[in-house]
């Protein structure tokens, strides 16, 4: 019994002496490792960098070839560009010439039948900012911190750098209300930039306006550009509004001035057309009526004489 004891605790001893030892054992390659990794990670730095060193030199007669290739190629298409562009400096140049034939000729006719080919387009533009209101009784309005002082006129197209925004419908000294293309009781005559077909486009409180009174022979297609006619005497003709959209069978107008929000505005002055009535021939009190008189005169005496030597007396 005690030889077989003291045999057990022997091999125990073994156990735990040899347990012991691969403890430290592992822990020696762990630590090894550990130490070649960042000596590996080191090295591997340190070749990397005299690599990348060593193979910008070798491949620098490379680059340059590559470069002398694609500068070839460049002056080669730069060669044929050169070519395309006089060919075509060759054919604009005719066409100047007979585009300057024809203008000389416009011209000339111009000045022998005296007509006046200026746009109505005002040339000055008075520029302004724009509040938006909500209230009274014109729905879609705007405010302008212009007037009466800067030459601001009742009618006066308002334009953004889209499109005709609107006209002046009514001034103060220093300030003004526009009413908007799209409200309500808008109406301004329109025509296609196209064909020149006539409509009415009217607002009604939407961000499209509609194009009525149109006639049944008129071609108004989606996209066909829509600009004022000054058919109404009260805007300028050419100004340019929005493209046409048709809303379940209706023929309405994108605006170009479509922003909800806009800042900078500028109102274009034009003088409308006035009837005879408005603007009547100025006579004077004096000369004017006696020259009535001795016309009038003159030509009672003429029909007396006639009658007098008439056969029928």
């Amino acid at each position: 019994m005690i030889g077989r004891g003291s045999g057990f605790q022997k091999r125990r001893r073994n156990s735990r002496l040899i347990f012991t030892g691969l403890i430290f054992l592992s822990a020696i390659f762990y630590l090894a490792s550990v130490g070649n990794d960042n000596a590996f990670k080191s090295s591997r730095k340190n070749v990397e960098g005299v690599g990348a060193k060593i193979l910008t030199y070798l491949t620098l007669p490379v680059r340059g070839f590559e470069k002398l290739i694609a500068d070839t190629g460049n002056r080669w298409n730069a060669h044929s560009e050169n070519e395309r562009l006089k060919e075509k400096v060759s054919r604009l140049s005719d066409t100047e010439a007979r585009l300057n034939d024809l203008s000389f000729k416009l011209s000339r006719f111009e000045t022998i039948l005296n007509v006046d080919v200026d746009s109505d387009i005002p040339e000055t533009k008075i520029a302004a900012r724009a509040v938006s209101e909500n209230d009274g009784p014109f729905a879609k309005t705007a405010l302008i911190n212009v007037g009466v002082k800067q030459g601001v006129s009742k009618g006066d197209a308002v334009m953004t750098i889209d499109g005709l925004y609107g006209h002046i419908i009514s001034v103060g000294n220093s300030s003004s209300r526009v009413l908007k293309l799209v409200d309500l009781n808008s109406r301004v005559s329109v025509m296609s930039k196209s064909n020149q077909a006539r409509a009415i486009l009217i607002g009604d409180n939407s961000p499209f306006p509609t194009l009525s009174y149109i006639s049944s022979q008129a071609d108004w297609d989606d996209g066909m550009t829509v600009i004022t006619s000054g058919d109404d005497g009260v805007l300028p003709m050419g100004l340019p509004i929005g493209t046409v959209v048709t809303e379940n069978e209706i023929r309405k107008v994108k605006l170009f001035a479509n922003r909800n929000f806009v800042d900078w505005i500028w109102v274009y002055p034009y003088d409308p057309i006035k009837t005879p009535e408005e603007d009547p021939v100025p006579v004077d009190p004096v000369d004017g009526a006696g020259m009535e008189d001795t016309t009038s005169q003159e030509t009672g005496a003429a029909v007396q004489e006639d009658l007098s030597e008439s056969p029928l007396q």
